[in-house]
């Protein structure tokens, strides 16, 4: 899907909404804004070795 059929899919979810283009305009700013933010989180994930441990509840007992 190219990108800016995901920015229309997610301007659907708006269908009836009565706003101005400068707030479209905004919105979709803000949309390819946040995509490209994802994608680096993704690519920096990828990269980065995460630690995790398994924890039981304070009242539990082992």
């Amino acid at each position: 899907m190219k990108p800016t059929d995901k920015i229309a899919h997610r301007l659907a979810l708006l269908d009836g909404v009565n706003l101005s283009q400068a707030y479209l305009d905004a919105i979709v700013s803000e949309i390819e804004d946040l995509d490209r933010i994802v994608a680096e989180l993704e690519e920096f994930a990828q990269g980065t070795p995460w630690v995790s441990q398994q924890l039981q509840p304070a009242t539990s007992k082992a």
